[in-house]
């Protein structure tokens, strides 16, 4: 069970190091250059925020190995958008950082164990990873799901500054209904959840084009929060 348990405090500095840390610009400049001082500075946040969350002093070592895999992850997908301008490497690239986690996690408890300073309990950091998955991770996931589906924003045709969305407006929702989703499936309040979407779902719009995007955002984001619970309630407390 502590394997698993450093797996999710893993999973959760990767959250914080890859989505909540880590600002646009930096992945901005690094597609622009490969050996990017920002790659550094990502390297860095990989590397602290690792080892912090490991609760494990001997854990360095491995924390620089995920490290030096995390940067030349990052650094082939820069170069191969430079050279091919594929910019929707995004799945593939999560997919290889989840995996390098896996087994340098298991790599290291089999060649050190895994000496935790505490005591902790497996779903209570499920619970953490899943409200933090369901913040800016979960924006960033959606965003390139429309971008390999094809799926355009709208664009808002009025002139009327009321009937034009905020700024971000549909950022902040999307994290709102997400999290509220999540806490509502994870206390067994199911039927909740259905009225958030049905209220949702009588919004109208003149625009055929925005309300299928919004139909498919709203899908997407109430899909990760109720996926999130459902993992996390079959997590048993240890």
């Amino acid at each position: 069970m502590m394997v698993a348990q450093l797996i999710i405090l893993q999973l959760i500095a990767h959250l914080l190091s890859d989505f909540i840390l880590q600002p646009q610009r930096w992945c901005d400049k690094r597609y622009l250059k490969v050996l990017s001082p920002y790659l550094f500075y990502h390297a860095a946040v990989v590397l602290i925020t690792s080892y912090i969350l490991s609760f494990d002093f001997g854990f360095w070592r491995a924390a620089i190995l995920l490290t030096v895999i995390h940067s030349l992850i990052d650094g082939v997908k820069s170069s191969l958008i430079r050279k091919t301008r594929a910019v929707n490497l995004f799945f593939a690239d999560q997919l290889l950082h989840l995996i390098a986690i896996t087994g340098i996690v298991l790599w290291y408890d089999y060649t050190h164990g895994i000496h935790f300073l505490f005591e902790l309990e497996t779903r209570t950091l499920a619970i953490i990873a899943g409200f933090i998955l369901c913040t800016k991770p979960a924006n960033i996931i959606i965003k390139f799901l429309f971008l390999a589906f094809s799926i355009e924003t709208p664009v808002e045709n009025s002139d009327n500054d009321e009937e034009k969305g905020l700024p971000n407006a549909g950022k902040l929702i999307g994290i709102t209904e997400r999290l509220l989703a999540l806490a509502l499936i994870l206390v067994g309040q199911y039927e909740a959840v259905g009225l958030i979407i049905a209220a949702k779902s009588i919004l109208r719009f003149n625009a055929t084009q925005k309300s299928e995007y919004v139909l498919v955002g709203t899908l997407l984001s109430f899909g990760i929060a109720v996926f999130s619970g459902i993992v996390i309630n079959l997590i048993n407390g240890a």
